[in-house]
């Protein structure tokens, strides 16, 4: 076997690795429950269907919940993961992801015409990252 082949062999097999013991330290991390005892997630139509009951039982006490999205854009899947946080017993909150195609305030409509009536819930969120090369 070459150097060079043997080199490759040596590198795809570390990253192989590292790939792995990632992967293991992802799907089992709990944060600290004395230090973090209050647990939410945040989901979007991203998730696909949620088992509510499940997510609840794992400990976790509240949702936020993908509403809308720049000026005109609705998650489909927003009522529908609403009522089962809410009827697993979770708290739940709205958030927004912003962005720049058009100003706050549309943004702000669209995401207040989208928030359930008469719910108490979570103060509301806005979900604003800054993707791509900044110039910096």
């Amino acid at each position: 076997m070459s150097r060079v082949v043997r080199s490759v062999a040596y590198v795809v097999g570390g990253l192989a690795i590292v790939g792995i013991v990632a992967a293991l330290y992802l799907l089992t991390y709990r944060p600290d429950p004395g230090r973090f005892p209050i647990r939410g997630v945040d989901v979007s139509r991203h998730q696909g269907k949620i088992d509510w009951q499940k997510v609840a039982g794992d400990d976790i006490a509240f949702a936020y919940i993908k509403a809308t999205e720049g000026g005109d854009w609705r998650d489909p899947q927003f009522k529908t993961n609403w009522r089962g946080a809410r009827n697993a017993g979770l708290a739940t909150g709205a958030y927004h992801f912003f962005t720049m195609c058009r100003s706050g305030a549309h943004q702000a409509k669209n995401f207040l015409a989208a928030l359930p009536d008469k719910d108490s819930m979570l103060p509301p969120v806005v979900d604003l990252e800054f993707v791509g090369a900044t110039g910096a």
